[in-house]
């Protein structure tokens, strides 16, 4: 008997001294102190692998940027307090990223950001697709964007705002630790306006049910179409309907568009899947890749892409706005620019910001921080694009693009009958 109840007590002894310690480990770890530790080795990593950090001035103006953190947050707060100290970069990649759990809950939904609105692109509850969303909880959407759009420090304000609606509004509950969101939001092609009570879902189920299509191919006459949905390839199923998409178009007659505006991040998968099949000769990826070497930059060898045998030899042109801006689209446009293969189009008049520097950032290198277990995420390379895009390469469309046309396959087919009209 005397056995049996020190067996007990000894097991109750390790849940109460095994939950203490739990208890005590989550108080400390979002404490003044351990975001602190935190931010220390933010500052040593950056020094230690960041392309840029050999500039004298960028090392002082790194170490100098005094941040105080005098009370508990959590690892999204001290994302947005590091906003000061990582937004001396502008390398539109340098961030924090607080990676979700498979059970970690998500809203049901995909949005775009689509002519200064949120707009819904995928869903799984009662919010139609094409809806825009007015305000979350009581919030006006523009104070949530205002408010997160740090959370992506060294990108351009449009760019902030695009990457959070794109990347990280369906991880809002997990921002703010909410399992049911009040939602407003405005129906499509209406002025009337709803609120729904959205139940999350895990994330394992939003990767499985909100899935996107890499690519959908439109045929129309003399002219065949290439959407690209997402440069995310997550599965085996996806490269395989990426193979076949490129397979068909190997045996099309007349002119390939890729239309790569409003195409979720990814990586260079599938850029590299277009480039293998319009090049007759082994070519680098990149124009000039820099990278660091200890305390210089140096440059970095390459392994060339082989041309592919289901090569591509018709007209190519590529559909950009500014929503083009991540890593995958920037290969492309570096590509055309420096082969001059291709032409791009684009119904946007102003294109000096689209196309003055085609230059930028790969090679993320992650790195967990102790505490927060958030990511400290940064470029070890730069490429270096000398060449622009010649004149005769760039063709402006006048032709209105609305954003119930990227969610309506019938309407958007349309668009793009009147679009293919006016390329000259």
């Amino acid at each position: 008997m005397k056995g049996i109840n020190f067996t007990i007590i000894f097991i109750i002894a390790v849940f109460v001294i095994g939950g203490i310690a739990i208890y005590a480990y989550e108080h400390f770890r979002y404490s003044p102190y351990a975001l602190q530790v935190d931010l220390g080795v933010v500052i040593e990593w950056l020094r230690d692998r960041h392309v840029d950090l050999v500039d004298a001035k960028l090392i002082y103006e790194l170490t100098n940027t005094k941040l105080t953190i005098d009370k508990r947050q959590t690892p999204y707060e001290f994302a947005l307090a590091v906003y000061p100290l990582l937004s001396i970069f502008k390398d539109n990649t340098t961030r924090l990223e607080i990676p979700l759990k498979s059970t970690d809950k998500v809203l049901p939904l995909r949005f775009k950001y689509v002519d200064g609105k949120v707009v819904v692109s995928m869903s799984e509850c009662e919010i139609p697709v094409g809806s825009t969303i007015l305000s979350i909880n009581g919030y006006p959407i523009e104070d949530i964007l205002e408010k997160y759009k740090n959370l992506y420090p060294t990108c351009e304000n449009f760019q902030q705002v695009y990457s959070f609606v794109d990347k990280l509004l369906p991880h809002y509950p997990k921002i703010i630790d909410a399992s049911t969101l009040q939602i407003k939001y405005q129906l499509p092609n209406s002025s009337a306006q709803r609120t729904s009570y959205i139940k999350t879902i895990s994330f394992k189920d939003f990767q499985k049910d909100m899935h996107l299509t890499p690519v959908e191919l439109y045929n129309l006459g003399q002219y065949t179409i290439v959407k690209i949905n997402t440069f995310n390839i997550s599965k085996k199923e996806d490269m395989k309907v990426v193979e076949d998409v490129f397979q068909k178009l190997s045996n099309k007659n007349g002119s390939i568009i890729f239309d790569l505006r409003y195409a979720s991040d990814g990586d260079a998968t599938i850029p590299s899947a277009i480039i293998s099949r319009l090049i007759d000769e082994p070519t680098y990826l990149y124009p000039k890749l820099i990278t660091r070497y200890r305390y210089r930059q140096v440059e970095k060898k390459q392994i060339p892409i082989e041309p592919d045998s289901a090569r591509i030899s018709k007209d190519v042109y590529f559909i950009v706005d500014s929503s083009c801006f991540y890593t995958p689209h920037k290969i492309l446009l570096s590509f055309v620019a420096t082969n001059k293969i291709g032409k791009v189009l684009t119904t946007e008049n102003e294109t000096s910001t689209l196309f003055s520097d085609l230059s930028f950032y790969t090679d993320e290198f992650w790195k967990i921080l102790p505490n927060t277990r958030a990511y400290i995420v940064m470029p070890l390379s730069k490429v270096i694009v000398e060449n622009n895009l010649e004149e005769d390469q760039i063709q402006i469309v006048n032709l209105t693009f609305n954003e119930s046309l990227l969610f309506d396959k019938t309407a958007y087919k349309d668009w793009l009958k009147e679009f293919i009209s006016r390329i000259k």
